[in-house]
């Protein structure tokens, strides 16, 4: 799994986490996503039409899937580039709906 964070310390800081939960996970800080399957923005970039993308799409690759958490624009920069490059996509309200089983019988158990 390759981590990429605007803030140095905040993507080791989740590596840590996530090794200590998957130890026998392989995590890569700063990766390009080449060689993946899925691509998932998790950041809050996307918001504005100006923001700055948070992977940079030419190591998109047509076999991806690219999956935004932003709900608003329903299509991103990043969704848009990763269409432009034949990928899949998923915006983010399809990842929400996905979850909302989950949160709800966490917040009612």
């Amino acid at each position: 799994m390759s981590i990429s964070n605007r803030s140095r310390d905040k993507a080791e800081e989740l590596v840590l986490r996530l090794r200590a939960q998957f130890p026998s996970a392989t995590f890569e800080l700063d990766g390009t996503p080449s060689g993946h399957d899925l691509v998932i923005n998790g950041t809050t970039l996307g918001l504005r039409e100006d923001d700055a993308l948070p992977i940079d799409p030419q190591f998109l690759e047509r076999e991806m899937l690219v999956a935004e958490v932003i709900m608003s624009p329903e299509e991103t920069v990043l969704l848009k580039a990763a269409k432009k490059q034949g990928c899949s996509i998923r915006p983010g309200r399809a990842m929400l709906e996905g979850q909302l089983v989950e949160i709800f019988d966490f917040l009612t158990a």
